[in-house]
């Protein structure tokens, strides 16, 4: 999804200051619109201080919310074209008790899947 696209972002007076956060070759779960989201295992992340710290304050306050609110994000595909979506983190709990976290892309993730025609396979980048 993201590329070089500094200009296009600084021009558009988003923050220009881009990090890439995650690559992955996207699974069935991924692209399927029932599932309406992309995963992003905490253990997977490559740059895991991505948010700023009023964006961490919302994520921390919104662990114990059974609606998780979440923050809203812009990602930015390779045409140059933006998408608005809203970037969650869930606690993905094991039968042991023990748990990880992940973040995921929800509401709009879809509408990127379609306009962008990703299929399994595809590898991205965020």
């Amino acid at each position: 999804m993201m590329q070089d696209t500094s200009k296009s972002v600084a021009k558009w007076g988003e923050r220009s200051d881009l990090r890439l956060i995650f690559q992955r070759t996207l699974y069935m779960t991924d692209v399927n619109p029932g599932e309406s989201r992309l995963s992003m295992p905490f253990n997977e992340l490559i740059n895991k201080d991505f948010l700023t710290p009023v964006e961490l304050r919302v994520m921390v306050e919104d662990i114990n919310n059974v609606k998780k609110m979440g923050i809203g994000a812009i990602l930015v595909d390779p045409r140059n074209v933006k998408w608005g979506v809203m970037l969650k983190r869930w606690e993905m709990k094991r039968e042991s008790g023990k748990g990880s976290w992940t973040y995921a892309l929800t509401c709009g993730w879809n509408d990127i899947v379609k306009g962008n025609r990703l299929k399994e396979g595809d590898s991205i980048s965020i």
